[in-house]
């Protein structure tokens, strides 16, 4: 009696196509192998006769006299191994299809043998074979092995039978706890090749995250994406894609460029396209200039539109193009230039355009000095139904004699300077985070209350509160101090107060009712921190045209979104606010002088060091709140005219950088204007508009643009909610920091700012919680303002990280400057809770005084010509 065995061990590998991994084991097979008895059940037979040892004898020559179904499938399984060891998969494959033909082998062994016939088959990599053996027993078989569908799945799609093969392999990869890649890849393949394209981006999006450096799944994944109608996730891919370096081909970067575009961000592209062009990585040629000509004119950048162009005509020039380039030199004002490049494109204009191009010209011969030129084209222009009216109407101009005179004094006039502008590089640049830290507080429930009772001019609570530990308003300070001198540093008008008491970590809970979180958690993260709490003194005072025009302003002023002011002038917009963003338009708006200029200085805080010393010069046109010419914002679009300059001294002589800003009302019509001179270059730069989380010049990151003066720039990236009112100990009258008595080595103590001629005081509050907008992003995930009713001045801010953390912690030490009459922070600390630093800025203490409502300040020396003149020597 023999006993008939098989067992399979080792392993061979072979990538599809699909990049499908299966195994295909060696067999060994031979007649006196041990039985395994737990694999094939000790499958034995008797046999009529003992036939001799196999393992002697050649097996064909045996299979050629044997009769015995058994014996022949035992022989036919051997001579299958020998075929293996020569790696022969398909004379294998069909010595076990023989051995099963003879029906001679239990269920177990049968089975067995299929299994190494399919894994065979695979091996043999002919899907016809793999398909006509595994899909009798495969297809429509639930109880199938995993490893079995995904080998027919494998054929399938190399035959590319995509339908037929998705079933199979995303039951596979369902089964499966940690799926292999290429099954991953396999069912990418069948659901795209199936039309299922809704399939197909989980499975790519899990393959992203699973093997991110491979730039194929990127672009792959964008393109399901744009497939799918989600234009705005296939953007964010690619940007990311970009900045891992997957983009690669000219064909990847412009599919790039052409979302940024299409999703409203033509600066953006433009500056993507730039960049990649004069690098080299996309070519620059006729097609592709063209397209940045017209970025760049949809991004309303005329001068970088005119540069485009310009380009253009030297590769490619067209007429269409010259009268293109002409209207850009006019409406840049720009007039001879307007005038050369219009008659060049009038020469092959057709006719349907040569109207147009001829009044075009007329005009641009006239506003450059050219009479006669523009007499002719306007003559010309008559001759076309469609420009004859208005060419008609310039020659009769053109007769008066005063039109002779006018031309020449706008010929005098010096075309408009062509600034250079910094390209944007938001989608190459990096995020922001930060880690939360947990702190141990007392729980405290804040007492908000709602506006009652008298008010002041501007909307502040009149009257004491309960306790009368906040006073009544009586007007503020209507007179300087004794010993002071106009022009000189503020001296303390409350001279003989001393603190009622300190707030220390011993007694914090105790007051915790009247602190902002921001200094519950100053006080559980340093066990050296303090805050003298002073009496409460009313300072805040106001011109009195600032008084009337705030009444003036009650329910006439009105916000159009929430970055466009109307219908407000001089003073304060929404003195009874209604929601938290008309809050923030009072700090935005407030009066701070009708100029201001001076010197402060600036440092960053960490334990081994003071470091990054600076000085910030300030020259400021302020529009909106001028007493003497306040701006109509509905018709000039102005609120503020600012120059600033960093550096290791004041003199301004050789500054590390200028910035010139002009702020607007109504950023609808015209966004803030943004031009910086950079001292080792010699030229102004245009920016984009800039603000929200872009860090600060010289705080090293812990300041971001939009906390300067504690909040400024747009308000489109939260929703601003008006929480109500507390009753907080704020920084207030601040006099002491700034009278020259400390110098700033002794203020910049560590971990926290000197307390020794700090002041806090108990003032009531506005609570504005701003929550980061869907579909807008900043490092903050969340801001708590807290704004003094007395002066609209923002004192605190709680900026918060996206999981919810105290992250920057602001603190405004407000003064009110009497001789002025206006009110405002100065100094201001930035503590970064989680880095354990500070950023001290707007310092006094051994700065001269600043200067306010100087004559000679006028908006002509905010011109960015007149700025590069005056600091570019």
């Amino acid at each position: 009696m023999i006993k008939g065995t098989h067992t399979f061990i080792g392993g061979l590998r072979r990538v599809f196509p699909a990049r499908i991994k299966v195994c295909v084991p060696f067999i060994v097979l031979g007649m006196t192998c041990v039985a395994y008895a737990d694999q094939y059940h000790s499958e034995v037979r008797e046999l009529d006769t003992t036939p001799p040892e196999a393992q002697q004898q050649d097996a064909k020559k045996l299979l050629e006299s044997t009769t015995d179904p058994y014996a022949r499938a035992l022989l036919l399984r051997d001579l299958a191994g020998q075929a293996v060891d020569k790696k022969d998969y398909d004379t294998a494959a069909g010595y076990l299809e023989q051995a099963l033909g003879q029906n001679a082998l239990s269920g177990p062994a049968a089975e067995q043998m299929r299994k190494n016939l399919t894994q065979l088959r695979v091996a043999g990599g002919k899907p016809a074979d793999v398909i006509r053996t595994l899909e009798p027993r495969v297809k429509g078989n639930a109880q199938a092995s995993a490893e079995e569908q995904m080998a027919l799945a494998a054929a399938y799609l190399q035959v590319k039978r995509y339908k037929d093969a998705l079933p199979l392999v995303q039951r596979a990869v369902t089964a499966t706890p940690n799926p292999d890649e290429s099954w991953l890849q396999a069912f990418y393949a069948a659901a795209v090749g199936a039309g299922q394209e809704k399939e197909a981006l989980p499975v790519l999006e899990k393959l992203v995250r699973r093997t991110p450096g491979r730039r194929e799944y990127w672009l792959q994944l964008a393109s399901l994406y744009h497939k799918a109608g989600n234009p705005e996730r296939a953007l964010a891919t690619l940007e990311l894609a970009s900045r891992l370096g997957h983009l690669q081909s000219e064909d990847e970067r412009l599919q790039l460029i052409g979302l940024t575009a299409q999703l409203g961000a033509p600066f953006e592209a433009g500056s993507l396209l730039q960049g990649w062009m004069e690098g080299g990585q996309v070519r620059k040629d006729a097609g592709h200039t063209e397209m940045l000509a017209g970025l760049w004119m949809r991004a309303h950048e005329t001068d970088l539109a005119i540069s485009a162009l310009r380009d253009l005509m030297a590769i490619a020039p067209r007429p269409e193009l010259s009268m293109q380039l002409g209207q850009l030199y006019l409406e840049e004002g720009r007039n001879a230039e307007a005038a050369t490049a219009l008659n060049a494109g009038l020469q092959d204009a057709r006719t349907d355009r040569a109207g147009p191009v001829l009044l075009a010209l007329g005009a641009a011969s006239f506003n450059s000095g050219n009479v006669d030129g523009a007499i002719e084209a306007f003559t010309g222009a008559m001759r076309f139904p469609t420009t004859s009216k208005a060419a008609g109407s310039w020659l009769e101009f053109l007769r008066d004699p005063g039109a002779l005179e006018q031309a020449k004094q706008l010929a005098k006039e010096l075309p408009k300077e062509m600034q250079d502008i910094v390209l944007s590089n938001r989608l190459l640049g990096g995020t922001v985070t930060a880690q939360g830290s947990s702190i141990d507080l007392p729980s405290v429930t804040p007492a908000t209350r709602s506006i009652g009772g008298r008010l002041t001019q501007i909307g502040a609570e009149r009257d004491a509160n309960a306790d009368g530990s906040i006073p009544e308003w009586t007007g503020g300070i209507t007179t300087p101090p004794a010993g002071f001198k106009p022009g000189g540093r503020l001296t303390d008008p409350y001279p003989d107060d001393k603190p009622l008491f300190t707030i220390t970590l011993d007694n914090v809970a105790k007051y915790a009712a009247h602190l902002s979180d921001g200094h519950r958690q100053l006080f559980a993260k340093y066990k050296t921190f303090r805050m003298p709490v002073y009496p409460t003194r009313r300072s805040a005072v106001y011109p009195q045209a600032i008084y009337d025009a705030t009444q003036a302003n009650l329910g006439k002023a009105r916000l159009i979104g929430s970055d466009a002011l109307t219908h407000a002038r001089l003073g304060f917009p929404f003195p009874q606010p209604e929601n938290g963003v008309e809050v923030m338009w009072n700090h935005r708006t407030r009066f701070r002088g009708n100029s201001l200029q001076g010197v402060t200085s600036q440092a960053v805080v960490s334990q081994d060091s003071v470091s990054d010393v600076r000085k910030s010069v300030y020259k400021v046109l302020f529009r909106y709140g001028n007493l003497a010419k306040p701006a109509d914002i509905d018709d000039e679009n102005i609120l503020v005219y600012g120059i600033t300059w960093s550096g290791a001294s004041a003199s301004g002589e050789r500054p590390e950088f200028v910035a010139l800003f002009h702020e607007t009302a109504n950023s609808i019509k015209k966004s803030r204007a943004i031009w910086v001179l950079l001292g080792k270059v010699g030229k102004m730069l245009r920016l984009p508009p800039l603000g929200y989380d872009q860090p600060l010049y010289g705080s090293q990151g812990l300041a971001f643009i939009d906390m300067i003066d504690m909040y400024n720039g747009a308000f489109d990236r939260y929703v601003w909610k008006l929480v109500g009112k507390r009753e907080l100990y704020i920084p207030y009258n601040a006099y002491r920091l700034d009278d020259g008595s400390q110098k700033y080595a002794q203020q910049l103590t560590y971990p926290t700012f000197n307390a020794d001629n700090a002041r806090y005081e108990l003032h009531r509050v506005w609570v504005i919680e701003a929550t980061e907008r869907g579909g807008k992003t900043h490092a903050f995930g969340k801001r708590i303002f807290y704004v003094d009713e007395d002066t609209w001045n923002i004192a605190l801010v709680e900026n918060q990280d996206h999981a919810g953390k105290l992250w920057r912690f602001q603190e405004g030490h407000m003064l009110t400057n009497y001789e002025v009459k206006s009110s405002n922070c100065w100094p201001v600390i930035t503590y970064d809770l989680q880095q354990g630093r500070y950023f001290a800025e707007r310092m006094l203490a051994e700065d001269p005084p600043l200067q306010y409502d100087l004559p000679k300040i006028t908006a002509q020396d905010f011109l960015p010509a007149a700025v590069q003149r005056k600091y570019s020597r």
